[in-house]
């Protein structure tokens, strides 16, 4: 009994020495951590510091109206460059009008001829005339490209006739000027 009750002493012993060891080792590594960012913020304190004081120079008044003097002559602004109202402010230029842009589909290509695109620009108004008057373009390009990409189902499949894409003007500066008008 005495064997067995030196044996779990010994033990408890080894497993209390090495307990604190591990102990020791990871405060000292917190310590050394805490250290690290003790002398990282007293850096960073010191980098304010100096910005602070590089603001305080450049913000100088003298230093500024001198600057200002040198290189770019402004004077103080004249009461008739002020605007009472801000109806007295001048409003861009009206937008161009708007205009479409029209595409007319082509049948798909026979394999192995060229493939065509007509396009035409023109005014909403006129543009079912432009469909007609488009003059048709040649491209080798696009037929060699939609003979190896797209399925021979997909090249037979039905296209729109005509495609259009509005370009033109903000219609934020259209809704400007609309409100200017309402005044």
């Amino acid at each position: 009994m005495s064997k067995l009750a030196a044996t779990f002493w010994l033990g408890l012993v080894v497993v209390t020495v090495f307990t604190t060891f591990k102990v020791k080792h990871a405060v000292q590594d917190i310590e050394e951590e805490l250290n690290r960012v003790r002398k990282h913020t007293v850096a960073e304190q010191q980098e304010v510091r100096v910005l602070a004081a590089e603001w305080t120079y450049l913000t100088q008044p003298e230093r500024l109206a001198e600057l200002n003097r040198r290189f770019l002559q402004l004077g103080p602004a004249a009461t008739k460059q002020l605007q009472p109202r801000i109806d007295d402010l001048p409003l861009r230029p009206l937008p161009a009008p708007l205009t479409d842009v029209v595409v007319a589909a082509q049948p798909p290509p026979a394999p192995g001829g060229p493939a065509t695109v007509r396009v035409a620009s023109a005014p909403v108004a006129a543009a079912s005339a432009s469909v007609a008057s488009a003059t048709p373009v040649p491209n080798r390009a696009l037929a060699a490209a939609a003979a190896l990409l797209a399925p021979r189902a997909a090249l037979a499949a039905p296209r729109p006739a005509v495609q259009l894409v509005k370009t033109g003007a903000n219609p934020l500066d259209a809704l400007i000027a609309q409100i200017a008008e309402a005044r």
